[in-house]
Formats: C-alpha cells, sequence, structure tokens
C-alpha cells in the first residue's frame, strides 16, 4: 500500500507542468545610460548593481531614470521620552525605457527597515549606514526582478 501511494504521488507531481523560472536567463539586457535623482548613496550602490547584471553585447538595449527618496522617522521611545529606534524608510521610483521601440515601463519599490540607537553616537551612524546599504541592495535586486519580469512579458 505504502509503494502504491509513493508511485502515484510521484506521477502526479511530475507530470504537472511546473517549471522553475530562472531568472539569469531572463536577464539578457544591456543598460545604455542610467539617470539617478534624489538619494546619492543608494543611487550608487543600486547604479553598480544594476551595471554588473547588464550584458554590452545584447541588442536589448535600455534607459533607466531612477528617483530615489529616504525617510527616516521615529519607531519607538522609552519612558524618558528617548529615541530607541528608528525606522528607515526608502523608495525608488523607475522608469525603464527600450530604445529599439521606445516603449516604457514605470514602476515603485518601497522598502523598509529599522535600527537602534546605541550609547555612542558613531555605532547608531554605523547601524544607520549598514541598514541603508542592506536596502539599497534590497532595492536593486527587487529592481532586476522586476525589470526581468515587465521586459519579458512584452
Amino acid at each position: 500500500m505504502r509503494k502504491f501511494f509513493f508511485i502515484i504521488s510521484f506521477i502526479a507531481l511530475s507530470a504537472c507542468g511546473f517549471k522553475v523560472v530562472n531568472l539569469s536567463e531572463l536577464e539578457n539586457y544591456n543598460i545604455v545610460e542610467i539617470n539617478t535623482s534624489g538619494e546619492s548613496k543608494i543611487n550608487y550602490i543600486i547604479k553598480n548593481h544594476l551595471l554588473k547584471v547588464s550584458k554590452k553585447d545584447d541588442n536589448n538595449k535600455l534607459s533607466i531614470k531612477l528617483t530615489t527618496k529616504k525617510d527616516r522617522i521615529i519607531k519607538e521611545k522609552n519612558i524618558k521620552n528617548e529615541i530607541t529606534k528608528y525606522e528607515i524608510s526608502v523608495k525608488a521610483n523607475v522608469n525603464i525605457k527600450r530604445i529599439k521601440d521606445n516603449e516604457e515601463f514605470n514602476f515603485t519599490v518601497v522598502k523598509k527597515g529599522s535600527y537602534d540607537v546605541a550609547k555612542q553616537n558613531s555605532t547608531t551612524r554605523n547601524n544607520e549606514k549598514q541598514l541603508i546599504a542592506l536596502l539599497s541592495n534590497e532595492l536593486a535586486d527587487e529592481i532586476l526582478t522586476e525589470t526581468s519580469i515587465k521586459l519579458n512579458d512584452s
């Protein structure tokens, strides 16, 4: 009985037609230019991440306009009304233009994270810098995924 159940489940699951999408096969484009505005540190990280994936010999040429905005808000305070935690929200508005047919795609990506306030100001600043770097890399990954999806859907 146990073997029978195993064989039936194997046949049912292997014939479902599901195929894992390999995103590296979908990333077939050449980024010709990236225009950025907003937060320069975040733009620098995202721009380098995008250019690393770009394939110089591909005919699918793209122009990207990137606008970023960073907001820092107070997340928690203690009983003495001292700030103990900040939250950073990074928002990127992306406009992608395919050069060969002037087709445009727009989308927005938002990432949030929080960091603790330390006893020393330098430690607090390092916490903020590390969080911004992490959020910027996550934004870049999300932009690459969304770009691949938008370009391959059309």
